[in-house]
């Protein structure tokens, strides 16, 4: 259960403020995934160790710049590193419902919500430039229980700009702001609302 601990959360923080009657799909929430029969329950990221990810320049007088890399894996060597790395860890305390680094998407097993589709995603571009402009990119795939096959496949994108990166938890962020973003894409997206039975989502 603590696995899946981080998931919760963020369904829960992403979702305390959704009404699916009233809002954009660019503003859609797991919490009203949920509503349309749609289990989000995790995302897993697939970078290279160390991919650089972007650089941002500090406001003020100091204009230092910092450079951002992902990091897949703990060494002692980079533990001195200058650089800024980005892990699976920082994002979930960032807000993204990122599955632990090395976990691989299950659609069958685990701990679900009881409803028809099981969404998953697979992170695979993070790009950070200016002060602070994220960009991210998913790989998704939506699981029809009824049909036990795979319903839809696709990418969408995603673009958050914000004073901090949140990887310290401070809310509101710029990646989770472009996590957000990157959601209301794909459920903008025909093919995936007829995935679902649902021509009428809001557009």
């Amino acid at each position: 259960m603590s696995r899946y601990l981080p998931l919760l959360v963020c369904a829960f923080a992403l979702g305390a403020c959704s009404s699916t009657s009233s809002q954009p799909a660019s503003n859609l929430t797991p919490a009203d995934l949920l509503d349309m029969g749609v289990d989000m329950f995790g995302i897993v990221a697939e970078i290279p160790h160390r991919q650089y990810l972007g650089e941002s320049t500090a406001m003020g007088a100091n204009q230092a710049t910092t450079v951002f890399r992902w990091q897949a894996q703990h060494t002692l060597l980079e533990r001195g590193s200058t650089d800024v790395l980005i892990s699976a860890e920082r994002l979930q305390v960032a807000g993204l419902p990122v599955m632990e680094q090395g976990a691989e998407l299950d659609f069958v097993g685990g701990l679900y919500e009881d409803v028809r589709y099981r969404l998953g995603g697979t992170l695979n571009r993070i790009t950070v430039s200016a002060h602070y402009d994220v960009r991210v990119t998913v790989d998704w795939q939506l699981y029809d229980r009824d049909s036990g096959a795979m319903v839809y496949s696709g990418s969408s994108s995603g673009f958050g700009r914000g004073q901090n990166m949140g990887l310290t938890g401070i809310q509101p962020n710029a990646i989770l702001e472009a996590y957000q973003d990157c959601v209301g894409n794909l459920t903008g997206q025909p093919e995936f609302a007829a995935a679902i039975g649902a021509p009428g989502m809001p557009g």
